[in-house]
């Protein structure tokens, strides 16, 4: 059967087993690594069908290489064309004007790129060391929290009030609306309820009040701009390109500060709970810092925060033999990508000794991420708190993940931390 006859009447082809990647209960236990496996072994420039037509499907590419291409080929845009009338860096299509052609990550160069050029400076360098004290401070804080309680859902504990702090400081949020959006960001991501993965009436009024916050937040930006990045959103100039619309500024504000929120959360309470999986690993870093970079990077590799971002093939486009048309869904599967025998010794092994370690944890090509420096700061901070303090990690239950296929959500991650001799005999002064 050729794919141009393809749709969700017909049955998944069998090299998926049954697993559905468009629905999120397929990812209510992380992302699917055997699976992507079976595809980058069998089929890994594979079209999945959805949905009533050919039109609804997507392909799916799960090798390093035939996705690092992808992603630096502008045939594959993430904005739209080809002839659909929808785009988008999700699997299901959204109109032109919405997010598609406004939102950095959902247009193409080179608009994207002189954006990108007007926002770089304030998520990297010195905006970020400007940080880094109060961050540190607050990092400590937490850990010294939860290694006196002895055990830590490190979600709530340190990744998500961490996260929270970093990014709010990073946009120029003030300090008295911080509780308010934690708040938020528990509730929902985007305008999902974050623990089903569901659109609820209570999770859209969570997300429509997201958005007149950081509406009001531009204007008060704009009003009385300062060194950060959200007064670069509300008042920065694109050089040689057509003025940020008020519509590019209100929506990138809301969606930066929703991304830069979401993925470092998620990425450090998986770092500290793979530590406590593989306590071989915590004690060779105990036992030599300077393995610490290493680490952070073997992190990145071993729990990417996104399992796919999907471009749209501008024109027809042919991959591994594969016939893809103009107008097709391409989606690039980065946590595959990061286990590829073709690139990475033993793939399905944590080791912070890894070198080289090309993963693609933050993308690649010209949408790779921009805030790469600022999450890879995050994580150092976590895990020097951690080496300061604690003597060994062990996991105090199961993990728990939303079923998301687009963000790897993790709700629950506990932890045992068995304070060092010094961090005991400090305890036991206060």
């Amino acid at each position: 059967m050729t794919t141009e006859h393809l749709t969700r009447a017909d049955p998944l082809p069998d090299v998926l087993g049954g697993i559905d990647l468009t629905d999120h209960d397929n990812f209510a236990d992380g992302v699917p690594y055997e699976l992507l496996a079976r595809l980058r072994a069998e089929a890994p420039v594979l079209f999945h069908p959805h949905g009533s037509s050919r039109e609804d499907g997507f392909w799916v590419l799960t090798r390093h290489a035939d996705i690092e291409a992808a992603a630096a080929d502008p045939a594959f845009s993430a904005q739209g064309g080809g002839g659909r009338e929808g785009g988008g860096t999700h699997l299901e299509d959204l109109p032109d004007g919405m997010l598609t052609g406004v939102l950095l990550f959902m247009m193409d160069d080179p608009r994207h790129e002189l954006i990108k050029r007007v926002l770089h400076p304030f998520v990297t360098g010195r905006a970020i060391a400007g940080l880094e004290p109060a961050l540190r401070a607050r990092t400590e804080e937490l850990v010294d929290a939860a290694v006196a309680a002895g055990r830590a859902e490190v979600v709530t504990a340190i990744a998500e009030p961490l996260a929270l702090q970093a990014i709010a400081s990073l946009l120029g949020v003030p300090p008295e609306d911080w509780p308010r959006l934690l708040d938020w960001v528990r509730a929902a991501l985007g305008f999902t309820d974050r623990r089903t993965g569901r659109a609820t009436d209570g999770s859209r009024a969570v997300f429509d009040a997201m958005r007149e916050y950081f509406r009001r937040f531009v204007l008060a930006k704009h009003a009385d701009p300062r060194e950060d990045l959200g007064s670069v959103i509300a008042i920065g100039e694109v050089p040689d390109g057509e003025p940020l619309s008020e519509v590019e500024r209100d929506t990138h504000a809301a969606v930066l500060f929703v991304s830069g929120y979401e993925q470092p959360r998620n990425t450090i309470a998986a770092a500290i709970r793979a530590f406590a999986e593989h306590p071989d690993q915590w004690a060779l870093l105990k036992a030599d810092r300077s393995l610490l970079a290493g680490a952070v990077e073997e992190v990145l590799r071993w729990a990417p925060a996104n399992p796919y971002n999907r471009r749209t093939a501008t024109r027809d486009v042919v991959v591994r033999g594969q016939h893809i048309r103009a107008g097709d869904k391409v989606t690039f599967w980065w946590p595959s990508a990061n286990r590829d025998p073709e690139v990475f010794a033993a793939p399905d092994v944590f080791d912070i000794r890894r070198a080289p370690n090309p993963h693609m944890a933050f993308g690649s090509g010209t949408h790779a991420c921009s805030g790469d420096e600022f999450g890879r700061l995050q994580l150092r901070l976590v895990l020097t708190a951690l080496l300061d303090r604690v003597a060994e990690i062990t996991p105090d239950g199961p993990v728990a993940h939303a079923p998301n296929n687009k963000h790897t959500v993790l709700l629950d991650a506990p932890v045992r931390l068995v304070p060092t001799v010094q961090e005991s005999q400090r305890g036991s002064l206060r």
